[in-house]
């Protein structure tokens, strides 16, 4: 302000006033900071535009003062008084109310800067008066707007009042569009003299902030509710504060009771009663120890072996913000399988150290894993030395003692070492000294390689003796086929002669005959007959056996074959009291085949039924489609057959007797499984003691294949060759 021309009078005993100008002029050093500065305004606005001022000021003495401010002939003058009596009560209201406007300017400014929304109301509720954030808040103009126009931040109506807390002043949360989003805004209200000061706290970061935790706390315990091991966290207060789905499982705590927050201690008090906790001496001192764990840092692992078997890893320790976290895993499966496996590992070392065979491991380095006493017996080897992992090159050029045990080494050596984990089985036979030992190498999934020896020195010397005894047997075989083929076609010539001349007697070429004549004569035809039917088959089956029997296929009408075979043996089912029953289906018409083989398997099919038929009974015969085959079969009411004797019924020289009859020469059935294999069909047989007997002849009805026919010619140069 600069200092004055002149300085006229004193206050020398009435007022701390500095009387020389500079000091004068020093209004810091003498008056109130804010007496100062006011004077300092006035003065440097009376020397601008001339405004004259009367007010208060106070010096540090705590003196009131009255200071005058006016322009006189051109200059600006100030009069400095102290003042007493009712002018220096005038003063001082003045004063204080200067110095209170001042004090709420400045509140107003701060307010005014705040980011919260803030408002007063008087006494009816309308606002007095907001700051410049409540009128951006609600997009008003300026706060004239917002007053004339009463437009609240908030809806009365729509305030959730849960959170409410009426002592601080809180009403509540209410959620409103500002600026084109959506907030969250905690409203709180103070009653005042006159009226209410209110403001807003924008919550919407806080909110969003416990919306995602609440996201992430429900993941996480969906997270925990999908684990097997079970979890509980208390608080610091030891109450629990969460547990998963599988805690619940673990014991049998009714789950309302666990969501009313219980202690630590009351769980295991509850547990105990319902012996869920592993049986203590002494109670009350484990569990002081277990709650300890609210008081250490430390980390516990125990094992808990409850009564009723199962086995607990219990896993303790402090949770990030304050009490405690459990772990239960049920370790019962695991301890039961690990027990397991022990035992069945003692079983496979205790079997293999017994076997028979030498077994040996490699692991994929060509080292020695495994092995048993029979691979240290078979090769010499020390157990002890066994132990120690030997290389399989050690082993290889310790049991080489011969070439061909080199060679079986050096094969073992080679897949062990080898780099290609696909290999496929090796397996091979190896003679040392009097020992024939058969091995097989396995490559195995994890890398390691099998190794298995086994002595077939006796099987191999059984084996011999077998087969030199079969091929014996082969060629009495073939002597007695060639020696039955050779005779067959001897006496098939004389046999002619003796029919024919049993023929001539009979038309009495050599005269009439006799009564008894006559019946010898028909007793030599009947058995010759007999014979030749059986050289007959003699020498169809042989032709079979060396693949020369010819079909002559053709088209054959099966009912005209059913009724030719019927009227072959009509003499023997009317001598034998018996009746012959046919029956043909409407589709079974035709077939291709060789009709004359195909009339000798049904002629000798209907001698085996009668053969098995008493007196008075009926035998069956028929044809049914099947599909593109057609079945042909006989069916007697007989004995039936023996289940032993049906195995081999088919077989050639066998033959089921017949109490009173005369046991047959066993070629019957022989001859028509080889016709009808022959025909590329089948033969089946079925019969039970006391129900009879059915043979069933399943033919193809477009007639055999070439390879078909190949193939059974086949088959009979094998049996031949046997």
């Amino acid at each position: 302000a600069g200092e004055p021309d002149r300085v006229l009078g004193s206050m020398h005993g009435a007022a701390s006033v500095p009387e020389d100008a500079k000091s004068l002029m020093d209004f810091p050093a003498w008056l109130e900071p804010d007496s100062s500065e006011t004077l300092a305004d006035a003065i440097h606005t009376l020397r601008e535009s001339g405004t004259s001022f009367n007010i208060g000021i106070r010096s540090h003495g705590n003196e009131l003062l009255e200071a005058d401010g006016r322009t006189a002939g051109g200059f600006a003058t100030l009069r400095l008084r102290p003042l007493a009596g009712q002018r220096k009560e005038v003063t001082e209201l003045a004063y204080d109310a200067r110095k209170l406007g001042k004090q709420v300017e400045r509140l107003s400014a701060v307010l005014d800067a705040s980011p919260l929304p803030i408002w007063l109301r008087d006494s009816e509720g309308k606002l007095m008066w907001v700051n410049q954030s409540y009128v951006r808040a609600v997009e008003a103009p300026d706060s004239g707007a917002v007053l004339r126009g009463g437009i609240d931040i908030f809806n009365e109506a729509k305030i959730d009042r849960g959170r409410a807390n009426p002592k601080a002043g809180h009403r509540g949360r209410t959620h409103t569009i500002i600026n084109g989003a959506m907030r969250a805004l905690d409203i709180y209200e103070i009653d005042l003299v006159g009226g209410r000061a209110g403001f807003a706290i924008d919550m919407s970061a806080l909110e969003e902030a416990e919306r995602e935790l609440d996201r992430h706390i429900k993941a996480h315990a969906s997270t925990l509710n999908k684990l097997d091991t079970a979890i509980a966290i208390f608080g610091p207060d030891q109450r629990i504060r969460f547990h998963n789905a599988a805690y619940a499982a673990l014991w049998p705590i009714d789950g309302a009771w666990l969501d009313s927050r219980p202690t630590d201690g009351e769980i295991l008090d509850r547990l105990r009663a319902q012996r869920c906790i592993p049986e203590q001496a002494n109670y009350r001192e484990w569990r002081n120890r277990q709650l300890s764990v609210y008081t250490t840092l430390e980390v516990r692992e125990n094992w808990w072996y409850l009564p009723d078997g199962r086995s607990l890893h219990v896993v303790c320790e402090q949770h990030p913000f304050g009490g405690v976290t459990y772990l239960y895993e049920n370790a019962t499966k695991e301890i039961q399988l690990e027990s397991r496996y022990n035992e069945l590992i003692g079983v496979q070392r205790e079997t293999l150290d017994n076997l028979e065979e030498g077994i040996a491991l490699f692991g994929s380095d060509g080292r020695l894993k495994l092995s048993n006493p029979a691979f240290a017996q078979f090769w010499k080897f020390d157990m002890a030395a066994l132990d120690q992992e030997p290389h399989v090159n050690m082993l290889a050029s310790r049991s080489s003692h011969s070439e061909a045990e080199a060679r079986a080494w050096e094969e073992v050596r080679y897949r062990v070492t080898r780099l290609d984990t696909e290999g496929k089985q090796a397996n091979g036979k190896l003679t040392t000294g009097e020992r024939i030992l058969q091995y097989a190498i396995v490559p195995l999934p994890d890398g390691n390689t099998l190794l298995a020896f086994s002595d077939i020195s006796a099987s191999a010397r059984m084996e011999r003796a077998l087969r030199d005894r079969a091929d014996a047997l082969e060629a009495a075989d073939r002597l007695k086929n060639m020696f039955l083929s050779n005779v067959s076609y001897e006496i098939r010539t004389p046999l002619t002669s003796v029919l024919g001349f049993a023929e001539g007697l009979q038309l009495g070429f050599a005269g009439p005959l006799t009564d008894r004549q006559a019946e010898y004569v028909r007793d030599i035809r009947r058995s010759s007959e007999e014979l030749k039917n059986i050289i007959d088959a003699i020498i169809d089956l042989s032709a079979i056996d060396a693949g020369a029997m010819e079909l002559r296929l053709e088209s054959v009408d099966v009912p005209e074959l059913l009724r030719l075979a019927a009227e072959k043996l009509s003499p023997v089912i009317e001598r034998n009291d018996l009746t012959l029953s046919i029956e043909v289906a409407a589709d079974a018409n035709a077939v291709t085949a060789d009709p004359r083989r195909l009339e000798q398997v049904l002629v000798n099919l209907l001698t085996n039924a009668i053969g098995f038929s008493e007196a008075g009974a009926t035998v069956r015969m028929g044809a049914r489609r099947q599909g593109p085959s057609i079945q042909l079969w006989v069916s007697d009411s007989g004995r039936g057959i023996d289940p032993e004797f049906q195995k081999k019924a088919f077989d050639r020289f066998q033959s089921s007797p017949v109490p009173g009859r005369r046991r047959g020469p066993g070629l019957g059935l022989a001859i028509v499984k080889s016709f009808v294999e022959l025909h590329g069909g089948s033969v089946a047989l079925h019969s039970k003691i006391g129900q009879g007997t059915t043979v069933l002849c399943t033919l193809p009805v477009a007639g055999p294949k070439p390879r078909d026919m190949e193939a059974e010619g086949e088959r009979e140069q094998r049996k031949v060759a046997r």
